[in-house]
């Protein structure tokens, strides 16, 4: 008891003493921006600092912190196992591990979704459907569902992939079911509030596009439900082969960017219409797993497609209002890009940090190190309170001193 108290104070104290947060797949607003000062971009007489690393299994799911603490998960054994460690040390502090399979399918499979924290409960998912709620302080158990099990769920052929949403007390989960793909439970609880929709799940995670409107981009394309009842709002089909849709929407005032690979590319959609219509439509920016990030007009982005074309793969900014190349890089593989600021954090998929200017004029390099090995690392990094968090798809984690 005594033991348990201190370590809630220990963990209210980190809470406290800590600025911001990045609790969900892509930050808080799901676009990888960050709005954090001191990101250093001189590197010329030094790399940064590796504060610590850990092994942390197979996957791709990306790192969140909370309060002083990180979390993410990765595949070892035959199990998936969440690890909840202290995010300037790496001393892990409690783990949650679970069975799965690593479900490999033309890459080396483990975890795949990003967990999600909100009002002291992480909620965890796996690429096979199992579900958790759990205490974020301690790891326990709240409660559970399967969403094959319990919601009539259809897995993806790549398994689960979406990081939870939470938008007050409601949560918000895509289980491709026919019977409602959308659902919505309580927060605390886990009863079902109400399900909706009946196409098959995607691989992005819902996100909001107003207070009183969630975005699913699903296997059929963009869907928006209404909060409270879940009702189809509008629709816009944006359709590929596998049902393969990845990246995040990214939004442009009343307009929407989607973009996939499977030779489907780019749409900005006016959602404002009765009836959701494409502005202007492009192949050449097709982005199969990293979502863009915006900066004013122009979004930034990496277009290609894993296989044996993934070394023609570029680096690109966009005039989002025309759809029109301002210029584009390549060297990055099907890497993933962040936004800290006025600077872009481009981690390749063979484990090089890049960082450059967001000038939509020029493509200029600030620096650039190798912090992982391996290749097909396709998840993006977490920066946060002046720390770089990086993993591979071997599941090597780094946290790197990068704040001045």
């Amino acid at each position: 008891m005594v033991r348990g108290m201190k370590f809630l104070l220990f963990f209210l104290f980190l809470t406290q003493a800590y600025g911001g947060t990045w609790p969900n797949f892509g930050g808080p607003l799901r676009n990888q921006i960050s709005d954090e000062k001191g990101l250093k971009t001189d590197w010329e007489e030094e790399e940064p600092k590796r504060l610590w690393e850990l092994n942390i299994g197979l996957g791709y799911s990306s790192v969140i912190e909370v309060g002083g603490f990180a979390y993410t998960q990765g595949h070892s054994e035959g199990r998936n196992t969440l690890y909840c460690v202290e995010a300037l040390t790496g001393k892990e502090i409690w783990q949650h591990s679970y069975p799965c399979e690593k479900a490999p399918k033309f890459f080396d499979g483990g975890s795949r979704a990003t967990p999600t924290i909100a009002n002291g409960i992480l909620y965890l998912g796996s690429h096979e459907g199992d579900f958790y709620a759990l205490d974020a302080k301690s790891g326990q158990i709240l409660w559970t569902k399967n969403l094959i099990k319990d919601f009539d769920g259809r897995r993806p052929m790549w398994g689960y992939s979406g990081s939870p949403l939470v938008v007050k007390s409601k949560l918000i989960l895509e289980t491709g079911s026919a019977n409602g793909s959308l659902v919505c439970l309580d927060a605390q609880k886990g009863d079902v509030i109400w399900r909706s929709g009946e196409n098959e799940a995607g691989y992005a995670s819902p996100m909001l596009n107003s207070k009183n409107e969630i975005l699913i981009f699903n296997e059929f394309g963009i869907v928006s439900h209404e909060i409270l009842t879940g009702k189809v709002i509008k629709s816009y089909q944006h359709k590929t082969r596998y049902g393969i849709n990845a990246a995040q929407p990214m939004l442009y005032g009343d307009r929407i960017l989607i973009s996939s690979a499977y030779g489907k590319g780019a749409a900005l959609v006016d959602f404002t219409k009765r009836v959701p219509t494409a502005i202007w439509e492009s192949e050449s920016f097709s982005c199969q797993m990293a979502s863009l990030v915006k900066k004013g007009q122009y979004g930034f982005g990496i277009h290609g497609q894993a296989g044996g074309r993934s070394e023609q793969s570029k680096l690109f900014c966009i005039d989002l209002a025309t759809g029109k190349e301002k210029w584009s890089e390549k060297g990055f593989g099907l890497g993933t890009v962040l936004l800290v600021r006025d600077t872009l954090v481009i981690l390749s998929d063979r484990g090089e940090l890049c960082l450059a200017e967001a000038n939509n004029r020029q493509f200029i390099e600030l620096a650039r190190f190798q912090v992982l090995s391996g290749k097909n690392n396709w998840t993006p990094p977490t920066y946060l309170n002046g720390k770089m968090h990086c993993r591979n798809s071997k599941g090597n984690w780094v946290c790197l001193k990068m704040g001045e």
